[in-house]
């Protein structure tokens, strides 16, 4: 890993943390011509790039450490989830507020939001000085070598149909952009993917089971490069929604894609929707975890909702 700069007396206030291979590698390749244009937006930065997975959560705790009270990211979901968590694990982190300058392949998280997915236009969001506290989720599970394991999220996580879609956009090439890369994997996982049978435990209610294709956990309203799963999803208001997507057919899947995109998939006679603080979700089954954009791991997993933890710039 490669290690921040140190501190100094004259360092800039601001801390940029780039993922070069976010969005395909168009992240890094755009670089150069959008560092020039921040340069010119943005209060005086210092740039950190990452170089593998994991390290945006290394240098976000390195930059709270170092006192800065701004840090900014610029890349996808997936690396806003890696610097949140580095944010949220140092015990100083409420003096830091984030902004979010995208660039990846979904780009989910700021369509809830509000922050625009023009760069320049972000960048002017950022710089207003203006933030808001907003609610984060964190899930307890076990990763992908089956140890126990805790993460905070911003915006959605997706139990079963999600985790086995994220993992195979993740393994292909994203250069169709977000939505049509994620359509591409949707039509693929749809003809290999087996519906679950999973226990929800809902804050203190009686737990009960469903077959499913999909649950779907959600801060945000967006997920999958536009689709909008949870249309009453609000980032500051004590909850998490839950979308429970029942036993659907491939049929049923492909003739409802349009009601995801347009935000009325809860008409579905097969969706249920719940509002809850904490959420259980347990299977005998490997069922896969898909965390705002990234494949985490399996069940089980438990979430609480953490509310207004976190500052948000623009």
């Amino acid at each position: 890993m490669t290690k921040p700069p140190q501190p100094s007396k004259e360092r800039p206030a601001w801390v940029v943390i780039v993922n070069p291979v976010s969005a395909d590698g168009r992240t890094g390749r755009d670089w150069p011509k959008n560092e020039l244009l921040l340069r010119r937006l943005l209060p005086p930065f210092t740039v950190w790039t990452t170089s593998g997975p994991i390290q945006a959560t290394d240098l976000a705790y390195q930059a709270v450490e170092q006192g800065y009270t701004r840090l900014a990211v610029h890349g996808g979901d997936g690396t806003v989830n890696e610097v949140v968590n580095g944010l949220l694990g140092h015990p100083r982190f409420e003096s830091t507020a984030l902004a979010i300058l995208p660039y990846g392949t979904g780009a989910d998280l700021v369509r809830t939001l509000g922050i625009s997915h023009s760069l320049t236009a972000a960048a002017g969001q950022a710089c207003g000085n203006v933030f808001r506290k907003i609610d984060v989720g964190l899930a307890r599970f076990l990763d992908l070598n089956g140890h126990p394991c805790r993460r905070h999220f911003l915006n959605v996580t997706d139990v079963g149909f999600g985790g086995d879609l994220v993992r195979y956009v993740n393994s292909h090439s994203k250069r169709w952009g977000g939505k049509l890369s994620f359509f591409r994997g949707l039509l693929v996982t749809l003809f290999t993917y087996q519906n679950k049978r999973i226990r929800i435990g809902l804050d203190d209610q009686p737990p009960f089971e469903v077959k499913a294709s999909s649950i779907v956990i959600a801060n945000g309203q967006y997920f999958g490069g536009g689709m909008w799963v949870a249309p009453p999803a609000r980032m500051a208001d004590g909850v998490l929604e839950v979308v429970v997507v029942g036993d659907v057919s491939r049929i049923e899947v492909l003739t409802n894609t349009r009601r995801l995109y347009r935000g009325t998939l809860s008409g579905h006679p097969k969706v249920q929707v719940f509002s809850a603080q904490t959420i259980s979700l347990e299977s005998e089954e490997e069922v896969f975890i898909d965390m705002d954009g990234e494949l985490v791991g399996s069940l089980p997993v438990r979430f609480e909702l953490l509310p207004k933890k976190i500052k948000i710039l623009g």
